[in-house]
């Protein structure tokens, strides 16, 4: 009988020590969330969506990108002519 109330005595433990983990890891991800609310949130909201977005397109965003900025030198040079 020993062997089981050891063994209960352990589970318990064990269960204690997974909800204080469970508890510090929340504790710390509610600060960090509170601590990213500061002055720039919607900025770097904003910069997180566009970064999502543009992620799994690179090539064709850079190749997108490079158009535009052809685009602008040749309008520029039009307007110089």
């Amino acid at each position: 009988m020993n062997a089981t109330h050891a063994q209960s005595a352990h589970r318990i433990s064990l269960s204690n020590e997974l909800v204080s983990s469970d508890f510090m890891a929340l504790a710390s991800h509610m600060t960090d969330c509170q601590r990213s609310r500061g002055r720039f949130f919607i900025l770097r909201t904003r910069l997180e969506s566009l970064h999502a977005l543009t992620a799994s397109r690179l090539v064709t965003t850079g190749a997108a990108l490079t158009l535009c900025s052809l685009a602008v030198v040749a309008l520029g040079l039009l307007t110089m002519a």
